[in-house]
């Protein structure tokens, strides 16, 4: 199966409703589902549909925008809004290249479904993450699948 993203810009106090809308979007428009199933989550919090195991999903948002990621394999996706990089964090790093590397490590963090603590141990990004360019302007986005596969892009309208 195809990786399906979908992302969009919002106000920035509606980012976490819109990942959602995202995620119905997406849903309906690869299984024909009229709602989103119940949700669950898992101990690190990341959310699950436990009546529809055939669908992984992963969300995120940053500063006015979302986005959605939709497999049939666990899967996690992270973005940043492309601003300066914490100093203390990124030691001497490009801002972009900074967010790149935060970006794949969150969304392997994300797809394992572990919590955000897990980011606080020295860590490398799964090698199957890759930053799925041009996606939002000023945005970095970078999507971390369980498998090498094919990413569709859904557009919000």
């Amino acid at each position: 199966m195809d990786l399906f993203i979908c992302a969009a810009c919002s106000p920035e106090t509606g980012e976490h409703e819109l990942a959602y809308r995202l995620l119905a979007l997406v849903t309906e428009r690869v299984f024909g589902l009229t709602a989103l199933p119940e949700l669950a989550r898992e101990g690190g919090g990341k959310p699950f549909f436990p009546a529809r195991p055939d669908i992984c999903f992963n969300l995120s948002h940053s500063r006015g925008a979302a986005v959605c990621a939709v497999h049939d394999r666990p899967v996690g996706i992270d973005m940043e809004k492309l601003r300066p990089a914490p100093k203390r964090l990124a030691k001497g790093m490009a801002d972009e290249a900074f967010f790149r590397l935060w970006t794949a490590k969150e969304a392997t963090v994300k797809r394992q479904g572990l919590g955000v603590s897990a980011l606080l141990r020295p860590m490398e990004p799964d090698p199957l993450c890759r930053c799925v360019e041009g996606l939002l302007e000023g945005y970095i986005v970078t999507v971390c699948p369980s498998e090498d596969a094919a990413v569709r892009i859904i557009r919000a309208e």
